[in-house]
């Protein structure tokens, strides 16, 4: 009777550890966390690859990303950046990430420094940048 009654127990949490992982992205296995897939974006935008930051953005949001890199082709330098927090939202689909940058905008020489919230959706297992703030 414990054996089976044991069994059960087994199955049960297989159950519900199967169940939490559809419902759960971050529990799969090769899952990126936001914030690495974030600084890859903000890397590539520090050495302005605008071709491989673009590869991090939603279909969607492309438009407003070409406009934000045609106003900043030759204009903005990022000179450091940092990613302080990020909270993923809508069962693991969703992510605010934090990131302070540091940049100039030609031809002012003065650094400037930002704060912005990016909001990340996680679309077919990869994570994009939903929008401005570029």
């Amino acid at each position: 009777m414990k054996t089976k009654l044991a069994g059960v127990m087994v199955l049960g949490w297989g159950l519900v550890f199967l169940s939490g992982c559809a419902k759960a992205p971050h529990l799969r296995p090769g899952y990126e966390a936001p914030e690495e897939i974030a600084d890859r974006y903000h890397e590539a935008l520090r050495w302005q690859d605008y071709e491989s930051a673009r590869k991090y953005v939603l279909p969607a949001a492309l438009p407003a990303f070409d406009q934000f890199v045609k106003q900043s082709t030759g204009n903005l330098t990022v000179a450091d950046y940092t990613i302080s927090d990020a909270e993923l939202g809508d069962e693991g689909y969703s992510a605010r990430v934090t990131v302070k940058r540091i940049y100039t905008l030609a031809p002012s020489a003065t650094q400037k420094e930002d704060n912005m919230v990016q909001t990340w959706k996680l679309i077919a297992g990869q994570w994009l940048l939903s929008g401005p703030p570029f």
